[in-house]
């Protein structure tokens, strides 16, 4: 089950191509974000009625609703987007792309705050027209205080490296470097991959904003 929460403005396949490329199925959510207004906006209704005539051409049993965001309101809309993350059911996905830029920052906003919620986020490209993944960072993450000398070490060799690499330059055996890029890995500061006998480590966006972060 999918959870698809998306700002829908005038193009509705701003929302209905990154929803295809992704797929829907029985009991799909579809939450479509909209600015709360007074006055009338035909063409974002019919925006919203081409993506619900779209969606069910493919699985009728699609569950399509619209939230209304306050757009003079920072703080409330912030709640009302991590409300709406918080509430959703199965894997949700983030569609950045469509909708008005006064329900854009409270929606990035609510979502880098609850990464661990997230199962993927996609970007509309306002350039090439392009559909992106992209991998968030955790705003909210930390430095586990026993893994931090091999964080900094992979962050001062500044390209992907072996375990091997880093105890050279850590004062340590190469089980604890193991056991330390383990422990990094689960907070999502660090990757690693195996090629061959070698297992390369490198870190992730939100590794290299934290200690970004911690070092300024």
């Amino acid at each position: 089950m999918k959870t698809y929460i998306a700002p829908i403005g005038y193009d509705s396949t701003r929302v209905t191509r990154p929803i295809l490329g992704q797929g829907v199925e029985r009991n799909t959510q579809i939450n479509l974000l909209v600015p709360t207004t007074t006055t009338d906006d035909s063409r974002g209704a019919q925006a919203i009625d081409d993506v619900r005539r779209m969606v069910e051409q493919i699985e009728p049993n699609i569950d399509i609703e619209t939230t209304e965001v306050p757009h003079e309101d920072f703080e409330a809309a912030i709640e009302i987007c991590g409300s709406l993350i918080d509430s959703a059911s199965g894997d949700i996905v983030v569609i950045f792309g469509g909708g008005a830029r006064d329900i854009f920052l409270p929606l990035t906003v609510a979502t880098l705050s609850r990464t661990d919620q997230i199962r993927t986020s996609h970007q509309f490209s306002d350039i090439d027209g392009e559909v992106r993944e992209r991998s968030l960072p955790d705003l909210t993450a930390s430095t586990p205080a026993q893994a931090e000398s091999t964080l900094t070490a992979i962050s001062a060799l500044d390209a992907p490296v072996s375990l091997t690499d880093i105890t050279d330059n850590v004062d340590v055996s190469k089980s604890t470097i193991t056991r330390h890029v383990k422990i990094l890995e689960r907070r999502g500061l660090v990757t690693s991959e195996t090629h061959g006998k070698t297992k390369v480590v490198k870190l992730t966006p939100t590794g290299r904003l934290l200690l970004s972060r911690e070092q300024s």
